[in-house]
């Protein structure tokens, strides 16, 4: 085999080796990408449902508050009355306040 034929093997072979090592690497940092898009969806579908546990928390105590505005009356309130979804309730039926010795209507 003469020198040039040497040259011309080893250069294909190097040049092959290259171009597959180079597919695998843009493959494992095309993976590495789309797991991060994945962790980014699951942060933010996780903010979306502690958005969505804050807001259910604020029609609690709104309903909460307008329950007990409804009971009692006050005098200067320093906020205004935040709007309730739905209905006011009319009884505490169902109502958590957090107090286990107070009797609930």
């Amino acid at each position: 085999m003469s020198r040039t034929a040497k040259a011309l093997f080893a250069g294909s072979v190097v040049f092959c080796g290259l171009s597959i090592w180079g597919v695998h690497m843009i493959q494992v940092r095309e993976r590495e990408t789309m797991f991060a898009g994945v962790i980014r969806d699951e942060a933010r579908l996780a903010a979306k449902r502690a958005q969505k546990a804050r807001e259910l928390e604020f029609e609690e105590q709104a309903r909460k508050r307008a329950y007990l505005e409804s009971v009692q009356h006050v005098s200067n309130p320093v906020l205004p009355a935040p709007q309730v979804k739905g209905a006011v309730p009319t009884s505490a039926e169902g109502m958590d306040f957090g107090c286990t010795s107070c009797e609930k209507a």
